[in-house]
């Protein structure tokens, strides 16, 4: 530090200035290249984490057709409907496990169910038996998934709606 109370000379005083101006250079270079190692380990870890992500999704579509592979083996003759809608039920069921792996579960709604625009998409309407089911799920097109509180995709369902009879 400076004593301003004594004469400086003026080549002293730029010198020490020149020397702190170049500390203060060193240290910000010291702080971007510790700044620029964080980003690179940040994003090399964020790498590895998606390859852990995608890796446990490769392992079961790697399951699920292995899965189809041993239902095939095991069709011998034409299937009847029944046959095939289980057998098309099992693989369905085996994807939405496969979905299940990566925290997303599969939601089906309760035909009765309250209408909720935030877990429901309306893909169709039917006439409610009365005003007490006004709004609320007929059917289910297909399923929802969501990962804890967040959708990731809306179940669509058939909505029943009450219209009573107007003169």
């Amino acid at each position: 530090m400076i004593d301003v109370s004594e004469p400086v000379e003026p080549c002293a005083l730029a010198s020490e200035f020149t020397a702190a101006l170049a500390r203060q250079q060193q240290l910000a270079e010291r702080r971007e290249e510790v700044v620029t190692r964080l980003h690179d380990e940040v994003e090399r870890l964020r790498r590895g984490e998606m390859e852990t992500a995608l890796d446990l999704v490769r392992h079961s579509l790697i399951r699920l057709h292995d899965q189809i592979l041993r239902q095939a083996e095991h069709v011998t003759a034409p299937l009847g409907v029944d046959e095939l809608r289980d057998l098309l039920t099992a693989l369905a069921d085996e994807a939405a496990d496969t979905v299940a792996r990566t925290g997303v579960e599969r939601y089906v709604p309760r035909p009765g169910e309250e209408f909720d625009m935030v877990l429901h998409r309306p893909v169709g309407r039917v006439a409610a038996e009365g005003p007490e089911t006004d709004r609320t799920v007929a059917r289910v097109v297909a399923a929802g998934f969501v990962q804890g509180e967040r959708v990731v995709r809306k179940a669509d369902v058939v909505v029943s709606r009450w219209e009573p009879d107007t003169p």
